[in-house]
């Protein structure tokens, strides 16, 4: 029985590119262009595996995910993404996605990732970070509450003022916060956070 995909990228000529990449040996059902566009087609063809860019209008890939195996739950969720974020990786393997790969991968790669999903198989590699993800949360309470602050543009010392806590302690907290997203700047901290939908409430 030949295997079915799904593809959802808000670029065609990249849904082109990966179609003829795979359409050999697996029968593309459709494309879409955003995530609600994903869940309905999903829900409608319940392809074998969908492979999901993460940066699409409408709902977060997350949201996404966790919509799709809702309404389509032997539906493998690839992840095919520019984003190599660490945190990002182990928060979508987390939603429910088989697998987390580069947009730089190879045919003979892609391949094998969707027959992988197909089969049930995870990379061990993503189960470790999974597992990883299980055993964390992303960021504790008081550096969230850090970080809703960071993204209204106050200071360490408005922060600590309002906190009642040390201007000291903001800037660890600020550190912490960094490094656990992987960010190199405010305003870098708040858009990766923002994409992990964390300061839903």
């Amino acid at each position: 029985m030949s295997r079915t995909v799904l593809l959802a990228d808000d670029h065609l000529l990249f849904r082109q590119g990966v179609r003829s990449l795979i359409e050999d040996d697996f029968v593309v059902l459709g494309e879409a262009a955003n995530g609600d566009e994903a869940v309905t087609l999903a829900q409608a063809l319940t392809p074998d595996v969908l492979l999901l860019d993460v940066e699409m209008p409408g709902p977060t890939a997350e949201q996404t995910i966790n919509r799709v195996r809702r309404v389509s739950p032997d539906t493998a969720i690839v992840i095919l993404t520019m984003h190599t974020d660490a945190v990002l990786e182990r928060q979508l393997l987390r939603a429910g996605a088989s697998h987390f790969v580069s947009k730089t991968i190879d045919r003979a790669s892609l391949q094998k990732v969707v027959r992988e999903a197909v089969a049930g198989t995870p990379n061990a590699q993503l189960t470790q970070s999974a597992r990883s993800a299980r055993s964390e949360d992303i960021l504790t309470a008081r550096e969230l509450e850090v970080l809703r602050m960071v993204a209204q543009a106050y200071t360490n010392r408005d922060i600590s003022r309002r906190l009642s806590i040390a201007e000291g302690t903001v800037k660890r907290h600020t550190t912490n916060i960094y490094v656990k997203l992987g960010a190199t700047s405010r305003i870098d901290a708040v858009r990766k956070a923002a994409r992990l939908d964390l300061f839903r409430e």
